[in-house]
């Protein structure tokens, strides 16, 4: 008994269609998630300005030399009180150990760092070509807000009811370690 051929068979050179709607659902799901990924990659990118490579060939007037001295001041948060240092030297306290500026009545000083820095500021004028920039650095356990406390004391603070600007430039470090 022989069956007719159905009809399915008959198209012989026929290609069934593709089915294209899970690839275009795909592609609307990765083109924004791509484009969004590249924007927060463009984003993390930090300048940097390394010194030029030196091959060991060379001679030493190749590696450039610092012309003109740096300041470098900073001031380092601790839970103890404020550490005030320099390319030159650390600032000690009165007793000649630990902060430069203590913890008074457990809080944090910052009229007399305005102060000390003043101070530093008066000495320093006009000697050093980065005499406007302070870096802060603080322990990983500080609060934020003392961290932005210390940038404003550090930037400018009020004397005999005028404002006097201190370092204006202010940095912040990766902490301390």
């Amino acid at each position: 008994m022989a069956f007719k051929p159905s009809l399915r068979s008959s198209r012989v050179g026929e290609q069934p269609e593709m089915n294209m709607f899970p690839m275009m659902n795909l592609m609307v799901v990765l083109i924004p998630l791509l484009l969004s990924t590249a924007q927060i990659v463009k984003l993390g990118v930090i300048d940097l300005n390394l010194p030029p490579a030196v091959s060991g060939k060379s001679t030493s007037a190749a590696v450039p030399q610092e012309t003109e001295k740096k300041l470098d001041l900073a001031v380092t948060i601790t839970d103890q009180g404020f550490f005030l240092s320099s390319s030159a030297a650390v600032l000690s306290n009165e007793k000649g150990e630990g902060p430069s500026i203590p913890l008074k009545d457990g809080k944090y000083d910052f009229a007399k760092l305005s102060e000390t820095l003043y101070q530093i500021k008066q000495k320093v004028k006009g000697k050093f070509k980065d005499d406007d920039r302070i870096i802060v650095l603080a322990e990983p356990q500080i609060r934020y807000q003392t961290v932005v406390s210390t940038m404003d004391a550090a930037r400018s603070f009020r004397r005999d009811g005028k404002e006097v600007t201190l370092f204006p430039d202010v940095a912040v470090g990766a902490g301390v370690l």
